[in-house]
Order: structure tokens, then sequence, then C-alpha cells
């Protein structure tokens, strides 16, 4: 018989699979969950960011605008590229900002409504 642990850990182990990084908040904009590659690139532990809200991940010039525009995406979930036409930055940990692509989709838990936002760096093809 498994047991809830077994079905975090298997549901953590996917999410390490996965190629980018990925955060997962539930519709108020707290982090619920990330991946070992979210880790890797912001320099947060995970215990550092689950029950963080998502704009602690962008520079802080862009957080008020974001909180607006995250709960217009909550009234209508979609999977949907984050920032067409605009350069997205990440903020690391260190205060280092860095070029991003983010795509949203809904989630329906057992526990409500979530958003997975899967997050690339790609600082390689902004420089080369």
């Amino acid at each position: 018989m498994r047991d809830s642990s077994d079905k975090h850990f298997a549901f953590s182990t996917l999410l390490d699979a996965m190629p980018d990084a990925i955060v997962i908040a539930d519709t108020g904009g707290r982090i619920v969950e990330v991946n070992i590659h979210t880790v890797g690139m912001f320099g947060y532990s995970r215990a550092e960011l689950v029950g963080e809200p998502v704009e602690s991940l962008m520079p802080e010039r862009f957080r008020g605008k974001h909180v607006g525009e995250r709960e217009e995406y909550a009234e209508n979930p979609h999977v949907r590229p984050m920032g067409i036409g605009m350069a997205l930055l990440g903020l690391k940990k260190d205060g280092q900002e860095f070029p991003i692509e983010i795509s949203l989709s809904p989630y329906h838990s057992g526990g409500g409504p979530l958003v997975v936002a899967a997050i690339r760096d790609v600082s390689a093809r902004k420089s080369g």
C-alpha cells in the first residue's frame, strides 16, 4: 500500500526530471513546489522558496505590476507563454538578474487550482 509520502516522492522525482526550472504556485501567487533546476537556476533551496511569493524571483521593479497580471491570469487560466514581446528577467538569490522565458499552465490538484511555470534561462542565447 502506498502512502502520501510515496506519491510526493514520485511527484518530486518527476519534477526533477523535467528539463526546465518548474515553479508551482497557488492562485494567491505563493510557491508550493519547485524542482531541482529552480534551485540551481535561482540559488535558493527548496525550503527558502516554498511559501514565498513568486514575485520574489523577479527584480523588484516588476513585482507590483506582476501581482495584477497574476490576478488576471487566475481569472482565466490557460496554457500560454508569458511576456510575449517582452524581455523577462529572473532574479537570483545573489541579486544577479538574468533573461528568462516562461510558459504557464493551469493545473487542478485535489487541493485546488495551481499554476505551473516552466522557466528557461536564455542567457546563452541572448549573449551569443
